[in-house]
């Protein structure tokens, strides 16, 4: 497998994620199939982990040339000076556009976080499956916040969990996706990332497509993406 390069700079590189690869290792049995590793094996340079994804959820991911240069672009994430745009396949006929500001709990406490996610309606469409009409949408994300699981939980606020999704979806959606189109994982996809390279003064925009088994959903469909 090699992983495609979206963008690079002196102190950074972005690439496209595929689902299936967790981020980094969190132990030694793992540490073949992250992300990290396998681009230090393609590209024979160590990285060093900015942020992370979940491993279904595929789409930009930024990694640092040095440990000096992962703080650095760490510290614009929390700063908020970063902009994330994700996609999803949910369930149901989600609003045209809006905003969530629903305070989400912190590692399984009853202490709530404040989070923010504006989202928009791309396309949305009924479908009959086994005699019941099904609603579906595509949703683009923008979360405000990082907190955990953020957009996954908001949309499941809202009534329009994400396809796939094992822990906040719909079981009847998820093994609909299963048998139609083989699809068994969250339908989620960080499509564009933006963020000020100070090295060069400008503001550096990556955009990437979902992946295959995603755009066989959005076709199934019947949208045209």
């Amino acid at each position: 497998m090699r992983l495609k390069i979206l963008a690079q700079g002196k102190l950074y590189v972005v690439i496209h994620k595929p689902s299936g690869l967790v981020t980094y290792a969190d132990s030694k049995e793992q540490e073949s199939i992250s992300a990290k590793a396998i681009f230090e094996a393609q590209t024979k340079r160590k990285v060093f982990p900015v942020h992370r994804i979940d491993k279904d959820t595929c789409g930009v991911l930024t990694f640092g040339f040095s440990a000096a240069g992962a703080q650095m672009l760490t510290a614009l994430f929390r700063s908020r000076t970063v902009k994330k745009q994700y996609l999803a396949l949910v369930h149901g006929e989600a609003p045209v556009k809006g905003l969530i500001n629903e305070p989400l709990e912190k590692n399984k406490s009853k202490v709530k976080e404040a989070a923010e996610t504006e989202f928009t309606r791309l396309f949305t469409t009924t479908v009959e499956w086994e005699g019941e009409m099904r609603a579906y949408s595509l949703v683009r994300c923008e979360p405000r916040t990082g907190r955990y699981h953020q957009i996954r939980r908001h949309l499941r606020f809202i009534g329009c969990p994400i396809v796939g999704d094992p822990q906040y979806g719909n079981k009847w959606d998820n093994r609909a996706f299963l048998e139609r189109f083989k699809i068994s994982r969250t339908l989620l996809c960080a499509s564009t990332l933006a963020f000020p390279d100070r090295e060069n003064q400008k503001m550096v925009r990556v955009s990437t497509k979902p992946d295959q088994d995603f755009l066989r959903a959005v076709a199934g469909l019947g949208w045209k993406f």
